[in-house]
């Protein structure tokens, strides 16, 4: 891959049209509403950045406060962020096909781990899926296996998996 120069900015729900289309692209299998997408941003703006290259948006993070062990469903609403939240949850990281490997992925996630930190947040969770068991774990991440997921991560695939790192 050619070097590409690019760079994580704030989203705020203007760009709830880029997040939706990138999302079509990454997501096909299981693509979540714009009311779901936009309930994220909306909720946790410090969580939630867009990657840009080329003058254009070519990735993006959602992530909020949760409850350690007890991801959302995908394609949910969630209206709040529950007062128990005790982990930094990543809800969803997506990058266009010509972003990977251009070191963004790893890239936003200091800038994640800082926001986390700062909420007073000791770990970070997501579910992963797409097969990026192995980016995650590159980044520190490490499966947490509980029978009671089971049914929640049965809506974002056959190969969810839920994980957790603790933040030093």
């Amino acid at each position: 891959m050619t070097e590409m120069t690019f760079r994580w900015r704030e989203a705020s729900l203007p760009d709830l049209t880029s997040v939706s289309e990138i999302q079509l692209v990454v997501h096909q299998a299981f693509p979540e509403d714009d009311a779901v997408l936009a309930d994220r941003i909306a909720l946790s703006p410090a969580g939630c950045f867009m990657l840009d290259a080329k003058g254009q948006s070519r990735g993006y993070v959602l992530s909020h406060p949760w409850l350690r062990g007890a991801p959302p469903s995908l394609n949910t609403m969630l209206g709040e962020i529950p007062d128990a939240a005790d982990t930094w949850y990543i809800h969803d990281l997506a990058l266009l096909p010509e972003m990977r490997g251009s070191g963004a992925g790893g890239g936003v996630l200091p800038v994640l781990e800082d926001v986390a930190r700062a909420e007073g947040f000791r770990s970070m969770s997501l579910v992963s899926v797409n097969g990026s068991r192995g980016f995650w774990e590159r980044q520190g991440f490490e499966v947490r296996m509980d029978e009671r997921l089971g049914r929640k991560l049965a809506s974002y695939g056959e190969e969810a998996l839920y994980m957790e790192r603790y933040l030093a």
